[in-house]
C-alpha cells in the first residue's frame, strides 16, 4: 500500500515508522512537519493537513501512538464499534508491558499485563470485544445513559445478554464493577421489576394512597388484563415499562392493543418507563396527582 493510500485508509493519519517503511527519511518527515503538511497529533503520529481531526481520527491517533500491543477499551472502544454517539472525553487504552512511554494529553493508559483484554482488529485498530466495550462504556456514562447504551445495543442485536454476563465476569473487581453488575441485572430482566418497586415507593413517599398493585380487570371483548398500579375508585391506571429490549414487536403490539382497551373501558392511563422513574423520580407522583384532580372534577 502506498503512503497516500495508507493515509487515506487511516483517517488522514500516519505513524513515523509507517512513513519510514514507505521510503521517507527522518529528514523528509521533519520537512513535512515544518512545512505544515503534516501536523503532529501525538509523538510520532501525524495528521495530513488536508484531513480533519474527526472524532474517529482522534481514536485512531491514540491507537497509533500506543502501538499494536495496545487495545482501545471502554467508551473509546464502544465508540469505535459504533455503539454510542456520545463524544469520548479521555481515550482509555490498555497498554502492554512495553507501554512505558509518556502518555499524551487526552489519553489514559491502563495497565492490564496479567489481565489483558480479549481483543479484535476492527478497521486497523485493536479494540476489546463488543460486549466488554459496551459494558465498560455504560459504567463510564452512569446508570441512566449507560442503560440506554446497552438497551439500544441489545435491541439492535449488536450484543447479547450472555455476552454481557461474560464481560461482567471478565471485569473481576475492577473499578465500575458494582454499576456493571446492576446494569447486567437490568438487562437480564430486572428493569421492569425495579421500575414497579420504584413506582410504588414514589407514590408512598408522596403520601398518595388508594391504589392497588397488579389489579386484575376484565375488559369486555378483550379478556382479563392486570393493571400494574390501579386507582379503582377513580379508574386511573399506571402502566410500567422496563427496557425497550424486553419488548419485542409482538409484545409492543399487544401492549398497544391492551392499553387501547383499558382506555375504552373508561380508565385514564399514565405510562412510565424505568428511564422516566430514574431520570425524573418526581414525575409519576405529579402525574397521578393531576389525574386524580381531573377525575374529581369530571
Amino acid at each position: 500500500m502506498t503512503l497516500l493510500d495508507l493515509i487515506r485508509t487511516q483517517d488522514g493519519l500516519v505513524r513515523h515508522d509507517q512513513a519510514r517503511e514507505r521510503g521517507l527519511s527522518p529528514a523528509a518527515i521533519g520537512r513535512r512537519v515544518a512545512a505544515g503538511e503534516w501536523l503532529e497529533i501525538h509523538p510520532r503520529v501525524y495528521l495530513a493537513a488536508t484531513h480533519d481531526l474527526t472524532a474517529r481520527a482522534r481514536l485512531r491517533a491514540a491507537a497509533l501512538w500506543a502501538g499494536d500491543d495496545a487495545t482501545l477499551v471502554g467508551h473509546a472502544a464502544a465508540a469505535w464499534w459504533g455503539l454510542t454517539d456520545r463524544a469520548v472525553g479521555t481515550i482509555e487504552i490498555a497498554v502492554g508491558p512495553g507501554g512505558g512511554h509518556r502518555v499524551p494529553a487526552g489519553v489514559h493508559a491502563v495497565r492490564r499485563a496479567a489481565d489483558r483484554p480479549g481483543r479484535v482488529l476492527v478497521d486497523g485498530v485493536w479494540v476489546e470485544h463488543r460486549a466488554s466495550a459496551a459494558l465498560g462504556a455504560a459504567t463510564t456514562l452512569g446508570l441512566v445513559e449507560g442503560a440506554r447504551l446497552l438497551d439500544r445495543a441489545l435491541q439492535q442485536q449488536r450484543i447479547s445478554v450472555p455476552s454481557l454476563r461474560a464481560a461482567l465476569a471478565a471485569m473481576g473487581q475492577r473499578h465500575g464493577v458494582v454499576l456493571a453488575r446492576r446494569l447486567v441485572g437490568l438487562a437480564e430482566g430486572d428493569a421492569r421489576s425495579e421500575a414497579e418497586r420504584d413506582a410504588a415507593r414514589s407514590l408512598t413517599r408522596a403520601g398518595i394512597g388508594g391504589w392497588t398493585a397488579n389489579l386484575p380487570v376484565d375488559l369486555p371483548g378483550f379478556g382479563r388484563v392486570v393493571i400494574d398500579i390501579a386507582f379503582p375508585a377513580q379508574r386511573i391506571a399506571v402502566e410500567i415499562d422496563g427496557w425497550a429490549f424486553h419488548r419485542d414487536v409482538d409484545r409492543f403490539r399487544r401492549d398497544g392493543l391492551r392499553q387501547n382497551e383499558v382506555v375504552i373501558g373508561g380508565w385514564r392511563v399514565i405510562r412510565v418507563s424505568w428511564y422516566d422513574l430514574q431520570a425524573t423520580p418526581g414525575y409519576l407522583a405529579d402525574a397521578v396527582r393531576r389525574a386524580l384532580r381531573a377525575a374529581a372534577a369530571a
